[in-house]
């Protein structure tokens, strides 16, 4: 009998031929009679025959099953499913693609459609994005795949049949090196998945209607059906129960972490215990992802299914595409009781919640639907934490008596004469870890220490041979289940340091840091890719030595996936290739293109618009900013405040390029604090600042009090520059801090309710110039016009320049 997995790698072929059939345009080879895409997919598999038949899949039968899922082409019966495995494919491709029609390729166009961003046509607030362009598929003096900043939408993309020859070219090849492996089924099902996520991630699956999905998304989507298909008839189905579309035989599985940020953010001391805040505090926020990686992972372990269920997955949530069986609802049960009871031994500061939604076939034709209802159960397991446990006391008798750990305050320490609880002391070793390692391993048993402990999972930042995730774009193959996920962030360490010029190596830096009471003693001594602490980052600022926080989130998401694919008369064209390729192109943004502007800013260099001089600039600074968080639709970052400043204007216009709808904008927070604040204390204030953007109106940074949109407060760098200017003077021509503030105080009277005293401002304003040179006079006296953004948000700029010269 057929498992899940065979029909998973059918769906996932079931389309490849398309690929081939557009790079041999025109000149089919010879082996080949029918030019249509199932025969190019039976011929592609033909070749890689070696390569299936060692993972246990007869190629001859695997070539006619992915090739038959054609039910509409009348005219080809060849391509017409038959036998229930066939019919499993072709209605689970039905299902993914909702959003195009069904066409025998007669009249198809030559291929030089472009893929295009999925924001283009969603329908935000009333407006749609840009729909004109669309991705190129090699960038130029580039090789093919996907790369950080490459995902950007383009006029006259570079789209052809010489590079989808080009594209299938690297994928024999990726395939040839994968055939060098002994794969088992999962592992071969894993290894084309990320495959297909580097090479086909810009091509679109349909050319024909409207080209916003990628043959990446349809082929994972196909699959995943399929496979939930198949294992809902438990592998015995006949082609009349398949084809049934009135039982509700899919069961959409939320999963979700709640209280992250009390668990991320819950650190008492500045530099308690091994390896201090900086590294404790990214290692929490990695715990966070790979806790919900690690509670998926165990559900698709117990029902006998992969990964590829996982349609999407970001910021501690995902959902799952799962058969709705007896077997997956006890399933479903066992892991949230067994992750219940460890939430309650970690202190219950991170609390799992899994909700789940049954719905029929018709659900994937407007799949907002399915999503909305889904999320309303979630919200109801919310009400309801910790539902299994809560007749189970929290500490046992033996650890009753020992103290608080004193570092998160939750957990008991160790033992009477430790500090630290089990979780912050290793914190503190596996932060010191992730800027040195790029693959995390899921071990169902032991794992190298420092490791992460869940129910059934141990996780370490090393490859295991069960399941690995990369945490950079590298889609080499292996021999073992694999995913590429951006999960790793950056740390500053003291190689970003020493590349500031200002030290000659680590001994000088040392000294340094010494005379300036920075330095921290560590076990083993630190070494150039240790972790910087906060207090070494706020020295990097310009300046008053004050660390800066930034959270920025995206506007208006969830409008976009409940609505967003509504027309005007209300026409529902929300796909699960759609909203999985949405969900997966913003974790795309936020968790690989903020950190490849954060260590590699020369990437956007031409892009954004970068001067020479400034890309280096920009490349010896950016590095040193620490992304506590960056993933789903929003993050978290700390760093020297002047850089963070400077690096939040250059991340929301690469935002707009990224996205290219209006409507799709960004609101942030922005404080500088002292690098001492605890950490609690700190989030607070620029989350605050953060919702004080939004309650603004949206689309807008709040910094120094006040919050302003991204363009003005772009047109204020210049008043800036130029105040900072005319403090650096000397004398009576200058500007002085005294005068500074008086200005901050005419301001403010400025807003006074009573129009005649809120107009005093102008001639006091005239007066307090009237000793200074003719520049400054001139250029101050502008602010007298109280319509212009420079009066409107004087405090801002008036505040940055004065920390600047502080």
């Amino acid at each position: 009998m057929l498992d899940t997995v065979s029909l998973a790698t059918l769906g996932l072929l079931h389309d490849l031929g398309k690929l081939y059939q557009r790079a041999h345009w025109g000149h089919p080879p010879e082996e080949l009679s029918d030019w249509s895409h199932p025969a190019y997919t039976a011929w592609a598999i033909g070749r890689h025959r070696g390569l299936f038949e060692r993972a246990g899949l007869e190629p001859f039968w695997l070539a006619r099953t992915a090739a038959r899922h054609h039910e509409g082409w009348r005219d080809k019966p060849q391509y017409q499913p038959q036998t229930p495995e066939e019919w499993c494919v072709a209605l689970a491709d039905t299902y993914a693609s909702r959003e195009r029609l069904e066409v025998d390729e007669k009249g198809s166009r030559a291929p030089d459609t472009p893929l295009k961003s999925v924001f283009a046509n969603l329908r935000v607030q009333e407006t749609y994005g840009q729909r004109d362009h669309g991705y190129s598929m090699v960038e130029a003096g580039q090789e093919v795949g996907l790369k950080l900043g490459g995902a950007y939408p383009q006029g006259g993309p570079n789209v052809s049949r010489d590079t989808y020859w080009r594209l299938a070219e690297w994928l024999d090849g990726r395939l040839t090196e994968l055939a060098k492996h002994s794969l088992g089924p999962e592992a071969l099902l894993m290894n084309l998945l990320g495959i297909f996520q580097e090479l086909l991630w810009n091509v679109p699956s349909d050319t024909q209607g409207e080209p916003d999905v990628s043959l990446f998304d349809h082929l994972r989507l196909t699959g995943a059906i399929a496979a939930a298909l198949w294992a809902y008839h438990d592998g015995k189905a006949t082609v009349e129960a398949l084809k049934d579309e009135r039982p509700e035989k899919f069961l959409l599985v939320l999963g979700d972490l709640g209280g992250i940020q009390g668990h991320i953010y819950r650190i008492q001391g500045a530099q308690t215990g091994v390896g201090g805040l900086a590294k404790r505090l990214r290692a929490r926020s990695l715990e966070v992802s790979l806790a919900a990686e690690a509670l998926g992972l165990e559900l698709l372990q117990r029902t006998g299914f992969t990964p590829l269920q996982r349609i999407m997955s970001a910021g501690g949530k995902f959902y799952l595409l799962l058969p709705n069986t007896e077997a997956v609802h006890r399933a479903l049960d066992a892991v949230r009781q067994g992750w219940e009871a460890w939430a309650l031994q970690q202190g219950a500061t991170l609390l799992p919640f899994l909700a789940a939604h049954p719905f029929a076939p018709g659900g994937f034709r407007a799949f907002s639907e399915v999503l909305k209802a889904a999320h309303q159960k979630l919200a109801e397991a919310k009400l309801k934490p910790l539902s299994s446990q809560l007749s189970t006391p929290y500490l046992t008798s033996g650890s009753a008596s020992l103290r608080p750990c004193s570092a998160c305050g939750v957990r008991p320490a160790q033992s009477a004469t430790d500090e630290l609880c089990h979780g912050c002391e290793r914190d503190g070793h596996m932060g010191r870890l992730i800027p040195k390692r790029t693959k995390i391993g899921f071990f169902p048993q032991d794992a190298p220490r420092p490791h992460y402990r869940f129910p059934a999972w141990r996780v370490a930042l090393e490859a295991s041979p069960a399941h690995t995730l990369r945490t950079r774009p590298d889609f080499t193959p292996a021999a073992h289940p694999w995913e590429v996920r951006l999960l790793a962030g950056h740390i500053p360490t003291l190689e970003d340091a020493l590349h500031q010029g200002r030290w000659r190596d680590l001994a000088e830096y040392q000294a340094w840091a010494k005379e300036q009471g920075l330095w921290v003693e560590e076990e083993g001594g630190r070494k150039a890719d240790d972790p910087l602490t906060l207090a070494e980052l706020a020295e990097f600022s310009t300046g008053a030595k004050y660390l800066g926080a930034l959270m920025l989130d995206a506007d208006r998401m969830g409008e976009a996936f409940a609505t967003g694919f509504k027309d005007e008369e209300g026409q529902d064209s929300s796909s699960p290739s759609r909203i999985a390729s949405l969900s997966r192109m913003l974790e795309l943004f936020f968790a690989g293109e903020v950190l490849e502007l954060i260590k590699n800013p020369q990437t956007y260099a031409k892009r954004l618009g970068w001067k020479e001089l400034e890309a280096r600039e920009k490349a010896e600074r950016y590095p040193l900013i620490y992304s506590v968080y960056a993933g789903g639709d929003d993050l978290l970052l700390l760093g020297p405040w002047d850089v963070l400043l400077e690096f939040a204007l250059d991340l929301q216009a690469l935002y707009r390029e990224f996205t290219q709808h209006p409507a799709l904008t960004l609101s942030g927070g922005f404080v500088l604090v002292s690098p001492s604040l605890p950490i609690p204390l700190l989030t607070e204030a620029v989350q605050e600042a953060e919702q004080a953007a939004k309650n603004a109106g949206r689309n807008r940074l709040h910094l120094f009090g006040q919050s302003v949109p991204w363009d003005e407060l772009r047109n204020l760098l210049p008043w800036v520059r130029d105040f900072r200017r005319h403090l650096e003077a000397e004398g009576k021509v200058g500007l002085s801090s005294a005068l500074a503030y008086r200005l901050l105080r005419l301001w403010r009277g400025h807003q006074d309710e009573d129009e005649a005293r809120r107009m005093r401002y102008k001639p006091l304003l005239a007066y307090a110039l009237r000793e200074r040179n003719e520049e400054i006079r001139k250029h101050y006296l502008q602010l007298t016009d109280h319509t212009q953004a420079a009066w409107q948000y004087l405090p801002v700029w008036v505040q940055w320049g004065l920390y600047l010269e502080r």
